[in-house]
């Protein structure tokens, strides 16, 4: 199989990102959104002591909660006697395997001489590339070069497609970034990003040791608003994605009663 050549995860200079960016900036600041827009929120739910919230106006779900972070997805996330990115126990245990392929007798399939890392498992996503059968690591949306956040099921029935596009924002330093929803989470959890999310934002991003766990994260979720199933988009897609919902919601002032 050929290796991953998913591209890197980084914001490419010119993109509609920082032009939005810097469009919003002001009402970043200042907590103005646009004129005339009504940012009233109504609690839907409550996961793990965060309240998530419906945007009345938009639509968008919004919550404020930490950062843990995700290696699924990326072909070095797990691997035999905890060789991996992460612990081999957060992809399950011999007889109970949730986060990697396995083969008919219920054992890791572990990745060839052809594959992106040779010796470790295949670690998967709820995101998938259909056209990849599911022993290639490539059919996966990669957590080191996609930026992606995680939703247990209480957030996912709000409305919530798997592709779908948020606005992720790092409260404490002022960072922000567009990603997809690619990977379910626990049903007693909730603030979770992958690798590339958490570069992006500023935080550590080992799946070991990295994370945040104040709640100082914003996350702005866009229902209905990505490709769906089968497709993971570039990282350009999903920016050009975000700004065109961002624009329409004027800003991040939603986010001030959180």
């Amino acid at each position: 199989m050929k290796t991953n050549s998913s591209p890197p995860c980084r914001r490419r200079k010119g993109s509609s990102y920082w032009l939005l960016f810097l469009a919003l900036l002001p009402a970043w600041n200042h907590g103005e959104g646009a004129a005339g827009t009504n940012d009233h929120l109504t609690l839907k739910t409550t996961v793990a002591n965060v309240k998530v919230y419906i945007h009345d106006a938009s639509g968008a779900i919004v919550y404020k909660a930490k950062m843990a972070i995700d290696a699924d997805g990326s072909p070095r996330a797990y691997g035999p006697n905890n060789t991996g990115l992460d612990y081999t126990a957060s992809a399950g245990s011999p007889g109970h395997w949730w986060g990697v392929v396995t083969d008919s007798a219920g054992k890791p399939i572990i990745q060839g001489p052809g594959d992106p890392a040779p010796g470790m498992y295949i670690s998967t996503t709820s995101l998938v590339r259909r056209a990849h059968p599911k022993t290639n690591p490539m059919r996966y949306a990669d957590a080191e070069t996609v930026p992606f956040y995680i939703i247990p099921s209480a957030v996912q029935r709000l409305g919530v497609r798997i592709g779908d596009v948020a606005f992720v924002y790092n409260t404490a330093n002022g960072k922000g970034c567009y990603a997809i929803y690619a990977d379910a989470g626990p049903a007693r959890s909730l603030g979770e990003g992958s690798m590339c999310l958490a570069r992006q934002l500023g935080i550590k991003s080992n799946p070991r040791r990295g994370g945040v766990s104040r709640g100082v994260i914003d996350y702005i979720i866009f229902p209905q608003s990505g490709f769906g199933q089968g497709t993971i988009p570039t990282t350009a897609q999903i920016n050009d994605i975000g700004a065109k919902y961002m624009k329409k919601l004027g800003g991040l002032s939603i986010t001030n009663s959180l």
